[in-house]
């Protein structure tokens, strides 16, 4: 009966969303957003050496600590169905819902929630299968994450967590459009990492490393739009 619920209050959402603002927008967006993939696999990425040094030294010590902190957070079951809830939102039917409420009537915005979307899942999936980090429900509680290298194991693609790059990088473009509701695009992005540990899906270096590579490919994609208004 939920899921019937949740389902019709999505079309209904869609439904109106679509109605309103019409299908141009809608297929502006896909289609330009999958155009930008090209451009932006092309473009040269400049990274900060003292933020990449940061971010790479945060991780691996956040590494040490894997085990203990996804047993600890995974053991909160009061806090589960508000992390199912969160973890939905950066799946598909919730993706269609953030984008239809923010980009529909904004061709260019739903233009970048789909090429930096679409970006950010590519450096995602590729570091996922090329590293190989074992998955908390594939290890013993006692054991600690390790690496095969590349495979198409899902047992072994928990570095980076998808969903927390997703979020982040969603969270990205709509700080970069309204820089006004920063803080509350980040808090959700936030929320969803941390969904992600208390459902025993992810360790904490794959959050932090998810959240990074979420922000830094979408600056990286977004740089596109200043290029091409210079």
């Amino acid at each position: 009966m939920k899921k019937l619920t949740l389902a019709v209050i999505s079309w209904l959402i869609l439904t109106v969303s679509l109605s309103a603002t019409g299908l141009d927008n809608l297929s502006y967006g896909l289609t330009e957003g999958v155009r930008d993939l090209g451009r932006i696999t092309a473009k040269p990425l400049k990274l900060n050496y003292w933020t990449s040094s940061l971010v790479l030294f945060t991780t691996m010590v956040t590494t040490l600590v894997d085990q203990p902190l996804v047993n600890y957070f995974s053991a909160l079951k009061p806090f589960k169905p508000a992390a199912v809830i969160l973890t939905k939102s950066v799946e598909p039917v919730g993706l269609m819902l953030l984008y239809t409420g923010f980009g529909w009537n904004n061709k260019e915005l739903a233009r970048k929630l789909v090429g930096a979307s679409l970006y950010t899942q590519l450096n995602v999936n590729g570091l996922k299968y090329l590293l190989g980090k074992s998955r908390p429900y594939g290890l013993n509680p006692k054991e600690s994450p390790y690496y095969i290298g590349p495979n198409l194991n899902s047992l072994y693609n928990s570095f980076p967590s998808g969903h927390t790059a997703e979020s982040f990088s969603l969270a990205t473009v709509l700080s970069d459009e309204f820089p006004k509701y920063r803080f509350w695009f980040y808090t959700w992005s936030s929320s969803v990492g941390l969904s992600r540990l208390i459902l025993g899906q992810h360790f904490a270096s794959d959050i932090f490393g998810g959240a990074a590579l979420g922000v830094s490919s979408t600056k990286h994609y977004l740089e596109l739009f200043e290029t091409d208004s210079k």
